[in-house]
């Protein structure tokens, strides 16, 4: 299939999947333990009528949604671009420590500076999340290669030794351990319009950046030494590659907490609909990201009512599956 055949199917899907988002999100403000019908819905996002069907709405479930769809579209784009970075189709956030290394840093700002001021959080969460994708990649590293798999299972080893951290932190917190578990699983509830000023700027910052780079990192996979003879600076070109994956890995891991498998499975989804080109991989990514995880979060509010389950697993029940048949198809387990 011809390029500008792939592009019109990548015009066509992005225009489904934004489709598709806005009745899950019209779904997802109506449905839950209080019912609110679409009239009343529209109503209360128009008017603020002081009832509880404007604070459900309006304060619980619009901020929720918008949320889920900003995490799902970070994950999702980071993973593409880890994958191009590394040139390892297994590399994602969760896998490769940088979701864990930015979850470590969270709770130590909540232990050690709970005080800390706004404006500090979030670069201090993008450097655990920077510190973490450091160590699984210079543990992976052997004489100048990198494996898919060495980089898997140091990934492994890096992320639950940070686990370990973080759990032990939350239970020096004093938080009882379903709610730790709770939140190391990923989850979007109790999230607010203060989690949405909190992340939106840098992760719409960071999707934008990414979309803007995608073409570059099309002339990327040809090879380092084809894409400089094309004029690409690809020192550069990767520094800004790494930056964005922690800025939309931090940002969304700061507020839900580990969510995994979605940066792993999205991407691999979209090269099958829309081919290799990275121009059009990451737009749709973004989209079938925000897709996947306000899909799941609708799900885990819905399923086991009143209970509400984590999100993660949800996404872990579809991705580990995909993990494993991707591991089998490397084959490459003399790391």
């Amino acid at each position: 299939m011809s390029s500008l055949a792939y592009g019109k199917r990548a015009i066509w899907i992005s225009s489904m999947l934004v489709l598709g988002i806005i009745l899950l999100i019209i779904v997802s403000l109506v449905s839950g333990p209080f019912f609110v019908p679409i009239p009343k819905v529209l109503d209360v996002l128009l008017h603020d009528d002081g009832s509880k069907a404007r604070t459900v709405v309006w304060e619980l479930r619009f901020p929720r949604a918008l949320l889920a769809v900003l995490i799902g579209a970070s994950l999702a784009v980071a993973g593409a671009m880890m994958q191009c970075l590394t040139k390892n189709p297994m590399a994602e956030p969760k896998i490769m420590g940088v979701s864990a290394g930015a979850a470590a840093m969270v709770v130590l700002i909540e232990y050690f500076f709970a005080g800390l001021p706004l404006l500090f959080f979030s670069p201090l969460v993008f450097l655990g999340a920077a510190v973490g994708g450091a160590l699984v990649y210079s543990l992976s590293l052997k004489r100048g290669t990198l494996s898919p798999v060495r980089l898997t299972l140091a990934g492994v080893a890096v992320s639950a030794f940070l686990h370990a951290i973080t759990v032990g932190i939350l239970v020096l917190l004093g938080q009882d351990a379903a709610a730790v578990y709770a939140w190391l699983a990923g989850g979007l509830n109790g999230l607010t319009w203060r989690h949405v000023s909190l992340i939106a700027p840098w992760s719409l910052a960071g999707l934008l950046l990414s979309i803007m780079i995608a073409s570059k990192m099309d002339l990327l996979e040809l090879g380092d030494d084809t894409a400089k003879g094309l004029g690409v600076h690809v020192g550069i070109l990767k520094t800004v590659m790494a930056v964005m994956i922690i800025i939309l890995a931090g940002s969304a891991v700061s507020v839900s907490g580990v969510i995994g498998f979605i940066g792993l499975i999205i991407p691999h989804i979209v090269r099958k609909m829309v081919g290799v080109n990275y121009t059009y991989i990451v737009p749709v990514s973004a989209l079938c990201g925000g897709m996947l995880l306000l899909t799941a979060d609708l799900l885990a509010r819905l399923v086991a009512q009143p209970i509400e389950l984590p999100v993660g697993v949800f996404t872990a029940a579809i991705g580990c599956p995909y993990f494993l048949y991707l591991i089998r198809k490397q084959g490459e387990w003399n790391a």
